[in-house]
């Protein structure tokens, strides 16, 4: 913990922030992505509130509450209450949108799904980020392009304190992506490790972090692309699970307490202080769309983290 720092007062049970983007979704969905030069005609079109963070934040929430479906009404009045699990685990996003016709929506978005957006602040001036995904029907393989927008609005002074990793409360465990400039999300991390603050990160859209950075990660968790590249180990070198410990290892060497390399089809590989090995995909599923499905594949070990 930084010296001479005053924590600032914690809510009750604890508290999960999410440091990233709110996007505005494009998806378009055709039977192949066209070459270049070329005009396909799409199957259909449509839009919805994303971004990695966002994602990541709406799954925390889920993950982290009874499903809807499942509940029983209450018999009366005086049983309309919050669970005890929902009340132990509050979910704060933090993020940016502009003050244009996307910008407020998604914000009033993440509120209804039952988030704290008191860290998400509205910028005149400055466009709502928009991703454009392009999907292929048959094969659900997808291509995305993003325009950051306001998500390059935050600077490194905008993260010094405990309380602005949460929009205003000290969180027990801040999940964050590489969304925002790299000075401001180092600095979220320093800051978070200096306060004995849990760090996830998932360094997706990848690119070059400062190594001691590294040493304030508690969780580090990303697809095969993601790691080949932050851990600069040829593709060649990687051909089966002594491959993936071996990336794994370059990580703990920078102080990096759990690593999970998420592999598609082929599950996950873990590893930790204690352990390491593989973990088989779900097979009893039925494919829809993978946008987003790395966003959300961090917060499945969120129970147990938070459980510790």
């Amino acid at each position: 913990m930084a010296s001479g720092s005053s924590l600032p007062p914690k809510t009750r049970g604890q508290t999960v922030s999410i440091l990233g983007g709110v996007v505005q979704d494009v998806c378009t969905i055709m039977d192949r992505l066209p070459d270049d030069g070329e005009t396909v005609v799409a199957s259909a079109f449509s839009m919805a509130p994303g971004g990695k963070g966002s994602n990541s934040a709406v799954a925390v929430h889920r993950l982290t509450r009874p499903n809807p479906k499942n509940r029983q009404p209450p018999a009366n009045k005086a049983e309309e209450h919050p669970t005890d699990h929902e009340e132990d685990v509050h979910v704060r996003m933090v993020g940016a949108v502009g003050a244009d016709k996307f910008g407020p929506a998604l914000k009033k978005n993440l509120e209804d799904c039952g988030l704290n957006v008191d860290g998400v602040r509205v910028v005149e001036g400055q466009q709502t980020a928009v991703a454009n995904i392009l999907i292929e029907a048959d094969t659900k393989a997808n291509r995305i392009m993003q325009y950051p927008g306001v998500n390059h609005s935050f600077q490194a002074s905008d993260f010094m304190t405990a309380e602005s990793l949460g929009g205003g409360v000290m969180p027990d465990l801040m999940i964050c992506q590489l969304e925002l400039h790299r000075e401001a999300i180092e600095q979220a991390i320093e800051t978070a490790g200096n306060q004995g603050i849990d760090v996830l990160l998932n360094p997706s859209p990848a690119y070059y972090l400062m190594p001691e950075i590294y040493l304030q990660i508690t969780h580090l968790v990303m697809n095969e692309s993601e790691a080949i590249l932050l851990s600069e180990i040829e593709p060649d070198d990687i051909e089966n699970q002594t491959g993936w410990t071996k990336v794994a290892d370059s990580f703990h060497a920078l102080g990096v307490k759990n690593v999970v390399i998420t592999l598609g089809a082929k599950g996950a590989y873990y590893s930790t202080e204690g352990a390491s090995g593989n973990v088989e995909a779900e097979k009893n599923c039925s494919v829809m769309d993978t946008s987003g499905a790395g966003d959300a594949k961090p917060q499945h070990g969120l129970l147990n983290t938070l459980a510790v």
